[in-house]
């Protein structure tokens, strides 16, 4: 199982143990609620592996239910729909994540993945004001302060998208990989190609949204 399989597997098994709806779902066979839940509850417990995209959803939607204020499966919905092919409807279920707990860094991130995709590659400003919350949330999140910069550059604000990148490279460890990247894309959208100033030299905020 992958490591999206394993974390919506884990958010099955919370729900579990909970007490199970009596009426039917549309697109399921017609036993009562209750009696499918237990099965997929011993099924979970089980044998894991063998949930198929249906039953996996299905508690998913249960847990949407028992812990309304959850984002959890709300995302884990959206990572499914996404898999799927199903963007809009991915990004429907991150919005629903966000407004459970609007710093949620996955949903962050995935939302403005998919509004990315959705635009064909453009970062639009939505997605920009997305991955530079992120980033401010959780400076691991690399990949989202770059994205966050990229916007900026897209949008015509080379200064910003400057400052951005020169801000996530000061913040990288000295060892990291990424730097050498950083550098070029820095030496890209700046104004010349002087190194970065040295990490203590760094703003004291993340870059704006």
């Amino acid at each position: 199982m992958n490591r999206l399989n394993i974390a919506i597997v884990a958010v099955c098994l919370v729900v579990a143990t909970a007490g199970y709806l009596v009426v039917g779902k549309p697109g399921m066979p017609d036993d009562p609620m209750a009696e499918r839940q237990a099965g997929l509850a011993e099924k979970i417990a089980n044998a894991p592996q063998t949930l198929t995209p249906a039953e996996t959803l299905s508690r998913l939607e249960l847990a949407t239910q028992q812990n309304p204020k959850d984002p959890q499966p709300h995302f884990f919905i959206g990572e499914m729909l996404r898999a799927e092919g199903r963007p809009e409807d991915a990004a429907r279920a991150y919005q629903s994540a966000l407004r459970r707990d609007e710093n949620f860094v996955p949903a962050l991130t995935a939302l403005a993945d998919t509004i990315v995709a959705l635009s064909g590659g453009g970062v639009s400003p939505q997605a920009t004001r997305l991955y530079a919350r992120a980033y401010e949330l959780d400076e691991t999140q690399v990949r989202a302060g770059m994205w966050a910069a990229m916007g900026a550059a897209q949008a015509g604000d080379q200064e910003k998208a400057e400052q951005a990148m020169r801000y996530i490279y000061n913040h990288l460890a000295e060892d990291d990989p990424r730097r050498d990247r950083f550098r070029a894309m820095i030496d890209a959208i700046g104004q010349g190609a002087e190194a970065a100033p040295a990490p203590e030299a760094a703003p004291e905020e993340a870059p704006a949204e």
